[in-house]
């Protein structure tokens, strides 16, 4: 019997890892970037403001475990109406079904809190230590003074930005009131006080020391999300046939070099990807389509004064010159069923 052979292709993948794995996330700076950084700071706004909004002189939204109750407004839910509930997860599992299958990893890229705090996190860094580059120099010299004074701060930064995650997380379902007051004058009860602490451990570790781990290693959408993915399905891709052979090239140069692409090989799109990944070696688990790549390809493409593109949302057909089909039976009927849920 016949068997399809699947092409092999050896390459040597770039990456800016250090020698212990550490990434180093270069800034990357355009239109895809400032919508993950408006979107990133209208969800941490939301999520912050929500406890402290009163309804009727109590807290309008308040999972109240003593009581045994959720408060939402003027509506009151209990236990037994935990159908609900399931019904509202089960809503959101399609809906982001539909997304992925629609979209890729836009969820990862965009609205998963694990990005939005660790991008937060690499601000702070590039403040007090600053711009990738100079923190691998600094990381593998011998620490001076200066140095050790700028991360003492980094650390402090991040465990207040930890610390007030934790106290809004645990203020979903203790009154925000008391839990901030009781917390600042040291009369929190012991189990508040812990799930604070819990939270706060959580958001620094993974935030601050884990980061792209939990993406490439823990996160179980990072494993199913490959069964909604197809040919059609719109994802961060390199146009391999515009942009080989790649080289470098004077930036003077008024034409382009006989016998190579676009891709000037500058490795701006793996120095600033957060997982550590080279998006031209083509569609990868670990992307988690943020467009950081997308943004520091089209400022060299402007520089170069060539063609926006090169690293693009775009499907595999498309890259393989073939038409894309948005409306297809998977996604039409991810979209029958959140619709009928």
């Amino acid at each position: 019997m016949k068997q399809d052979k699947i092409d092999v292709k050896v390459i040597t993948p770039k990456t800016n890892r250090d020698a212990n794995g550490k990434i180093y996330v270069r800034k990357s700076q355009g239109i895809f970037q400032v919508l993950r950084r408006y979107g990133g700071w209208f969800l941490l706004v939301l999520f912050a403001a929500i406890p402290w909004i009163s309804y009727h002189d109590q807290q309008a939204i308040l999972f109240d475990l003593n009581k045994q109750q959720f408060q939402f407004f003027s509506a009151t839910f209990f236990p037994q109406d935990l159908t609900l509930l399931a019904l509202i997860f089960m809503i959101s599992a399609f809906g982001l079904f539909f997304l992925t299958t629609f979209l890729g990893r836009v969820w990862c890229g965009y609205l998963c809190p694990q990005t939005v705090w660790t991008f937060m996190y690499i601000w702070f860094e590039e403040k007090l230590e600053g711009q990738a580059n100079k923190r691998r120099k600094q990381d593998n010299n011998k620490y001076t003074k200066n140095i050790l004074i700028r991360k003492t701060i980094k650390h402090i930064a991040w465990w207040v930005i930890a610390l007030l995650t934790g106290l809004t997380f645990v203020a979903y379902f203790v009154p925000v009131k008391s839990l901030a007051w009781e917390f600042i004058t040291f009369e929190l009860n012991f189990w508040p006080a812990f799930w604070v602490w819990f939270f706060a451990a959580c958001t620094y570790g993974n935030a601050g020391w884990m980061r792209s781990i939990m993406c490439l290693h823990m996160c179980p959408y990072a494993r199913f999300q490959s069964v909604m993915f197809d040919k059609d399905t719109f994802i961060v891709g390199y146009d391999t046939k515009r942009g080989e052979q790649r080289g470098p090239r004077s930036l003077k140069a008024p034409v382009k070099p006989e016998g190579l692409g676009d891709c000037i090989d500058c490795n701006l799109c793996v120095q600033v990807c957060p997982t550590g990944i080279d998006i031209r070696n083509g569609l990868q688990y670990e992307c988690i389509n943020c467009g950081a790549c997308i943004d520091a390809c089209d400022n060299t493409m402007e520089r170069m004064g060539y063609e926006k593109g090169l690293i693009s949302y775009t499907t595999e057909h498309k890259l393989a010159g073939n038409k894309t089909r948005v409306m297809r039976p998977k996604l039409i009927g991810y979209g029958i069923a959140l619709t009928l849920m």
